[in-house]
C-alpha cells in the first residue's frame, strides 16, 4: 500500500514537471515571437544598407538651383546693342555725390558721349512715353517686351518719334543732349536705366559694358 502511494507521488511530480517545462517553453516561444515580430513590422527601422528617398515634394527647391537662374534674360546677346558710341560707362547702382552736393544712389549707367551723338534703341520695342523737361532732362521710355523697360535720359528725341511708335534694335530714336539737374556737372552723356517687371536691373546683364567708377 505504501509503495503504491509512493508511485502516485512520483507520477504527480513528473506530471507537474512536464507541465512546467511546457509552460516555460511556450512562454519563451511567445516572447521571441513578439520581440522579433515587432522589429520586423516597425516602420522606424529601415533594412540595412537601404537608402530612403523622400518624395519629390520634400526635395529642397534651392538644392539643385543654378545661380544663373536669377539673372534677367530677354533673349540672347544678339537681341541687344549699345545705345550710343561712348568713351566710358559709369558703374551701375553706386552712391556718389551729385551736382547739388547730395549723396545719391545712381541706379543707371551714364555713357559718356559727345553732344549730338545718335542714341539707338537697345532692342526692339514700343515707345511708351516721351517727357520733355529742361530741368531734369528729356526722357524716352521704351517697352522692350518680356517685362523689360528702357529709360533713356538727357536726349533730344527725333522729330518723328511718337508715343506708341514701334522701334527696332539699333534704330536712332534721339541724340545726346547736355546733362542737367543733379548730373549737369558729370559732362555730356546718355543716362540709361533698365527695369525688369518694375525693378531696376543692371544694364550689363544685357549689354557688353566695361564699367568705370563715376
Amino acid at each position: 500500500m505504501k509503495e503504491e502511494k509512493t508511485k502516485k507521488r512520483r507520477l504527480l511530480y513528473y506530471l507537474v514537471l512536464v507541465i512546467s517545462v511546457c509552460l516555460l517553453t511556450a512562454a519563451t516561444v511567445l516572447t521571441v515571437y513578439f520581440v522579433t515580430g515587432d522589429k520586423a513590422g516597425s516602420l522606424d527601422n529601415d533594412p540595412p544598407g537601404q537608402v530612403v528617398t523622400p518624395p519629390d515634394g520634400d526635395k529642397d527647391p534651392d538644392k539643385d538651383k543654378d545661380p544663373d537662374d536669377d539673372k534677367p534674360t530677354n533673349g540672347g546677346a544678339e537681341s541687344f546693342c549699345d545705345p550710343v558710341a561712348y568713351s566710358a560707362a559709369s558703374v551701375y547702382n553706386e552712391i556718389y555725390t551729385d551736382s547739388y552736393n547730395f549723396s545719391t544712389r545712381h541706379e543707371g549707367v551714364d555713357f559718356a558721349a559727345e553732344e549730338g551723338a545718335k542714341v539707338a534703341a537697345i532692342a526692339d520695342g514700343t515707345v511708351t512715353s516721351i517727357s520733355l523737361n529742361e530741368n531734369t532732362g528729356n526722357i524716352i521710355t521704351v517697352d522692350h517686351g518680356d517685362g523689360l523697360v528702357g529709360i533713356y535720359r538727357f536726349v533730344d528725341p527725333t522729330s518723328t518719334l511718337k508715343v506708341g511708335a514701334k522701334v527696332t534694335k539699333g534704330e536712332c530714336i534721339a541724340t545726346v543732349s547736355a546733362a542737367c539737374g543733379p548730373e549737369k556737372l558729370d559732362g555730356t552723356h546718355l543716362h540709361l536705366e533698365l527695369e525688369m517687371k518694375g525693378k531696376k536691373v543692371d544694364p550689363a546683364s544685357y549689354l557688353d559694358i566695361k564699367y568705370q567708377e563715376k
